[in-house]
């Protein structure tokens, strides 16, 4: 009777001890496979951070060409714009210099007059060239999306006068620019969407009518808290069957080789990460309005670093 107890009793021993053998290698493999699976999820987010890094990089050369594509695409007409003045600087530097000359310290006080009006001329002329640079220097610079005032007035301002060439032959501009608070933006990109929007608007009217035909830019508070930003035109209009997909990547009604199609996707990619909104109606053979929202910019609002307030 007692052996039998005693092999009871190793039996229970032996079945705890196979028990706790058995948990023992379940916990441990179970530590395992929480530790890989926590290894492989630490890889995999840094896969995916380095591809959301990628594509940010991607974003930002994507947006810059675009800028510099602008550019490139006004060039003739921005050396056209330059050289005017440049052409009347140096006339009238000539003209001083063979007065100055002639008359050798002997001139007269209508002569005096001239020459001062001449120099007063010049002076006009390089301040010109001065301010288109300026705003080709804002356009093209490359820097991140970082948030601050903008002075949406003088942007739009800056916008025009590079556009001014492509909007000369085509239409007459008339600009509502009423004083608004600064905006939370960011200056270059925002003269990139406004010029994309001014050279569509100019694009989109044949040139040589400009006396019959209107762009209109206006600016103004939408309420408290918002901006907003109309560019009209009285050009070709959209047909309705282009209307949802003017703003994706490559969509153009342009020819080949003429437009990319990225000029109005940007415009949105710019303007939804500025916390704005842009939306456009058009009815065909009559203009197009493109409708930019931005947010007025607050003073508590954080920002990377300070962002000039002025298109300069």
């Amino acid at each position: 009777m007692n052996a039998q107890v005693e092999r009871r009793s190793f039996t229970v021993i032996d079945g705890n001890e196979s028990s706790e053998r058995e948990m023992r290698r379940y916990n441990a493999l179970l530590e395992e496979t929480v530790r890989q699976r926590t290894l492989e999820l630490e890889q995999t987010n840094a896969r995916l951070t380095e591809s959301l890094r990628q594509l940010q990089a991607t974003q930002a050369q994507l947006l810059f060409a675009d800028r510099l594509a602008t550019i490139g695409q006004l060039a003739a007409g921005l050396g056209h714009e330059i050289n005017n003045p440049l052409a009347f600087i140096i006339g009238n530097l000539d003209y001083v210099q063979q007065q100055l000359v002639r008359t050798a310290g002997t001139s007269t006080p209508e002569e005096h007059q001239e020459l001062l009006e001449a120099l007063a001329d010049a002076r006009d002329g390089a301040e010109r060239v001065r301010l288109i640079v300026r705003d080709l220097k804002v356009l093209s610079h490359p820097n991140d999306m970082e948030r601050g005032p903008v002075d949406i007035v003088a942007t739009l301002r800056g916008a025009v006068k590079v556009a001014a060439h492509e909007l000369r032959d085509r239409a007459r501009l008339v600009e509502t620019l009423d004083a608004v608070a600064p905006v939370n933006g960011h200056t270059a990109r925002l003269c990139q969407v406004f010029l994309n929007l001014l050279i569509n608007a100019a694009h989109a009217i044949s040139p040589g009518r400009a006396e019959q035909n209107e762009i209109r830019l206006s600016v103004r508070m939408c309420d408290a808290h918002r901006v907003v930003v109309e560019v009209s035109d009285t050009g070709c209009g959209i047909p309705p069957e282009h209307l949802d997909r003017i703003f994706n990547p490559f969509f153009t009604t342009k020819p080949v080789g003429v437009g990319t199609g990225l000029g109005l996707s940007v415009c949105h990619g710019i303007v939804t990460a500025l916390g704005g909104e842009i939306s456009v109606e058009s009815e065909q053979g009559r203009g197009s309005t493109f409708r930019v929202h931005l947010p007025v910019y607050e003073a508590d609002e954080p920002r990377a670093r300070a962002e000039p307030s002025r298109a300069a």
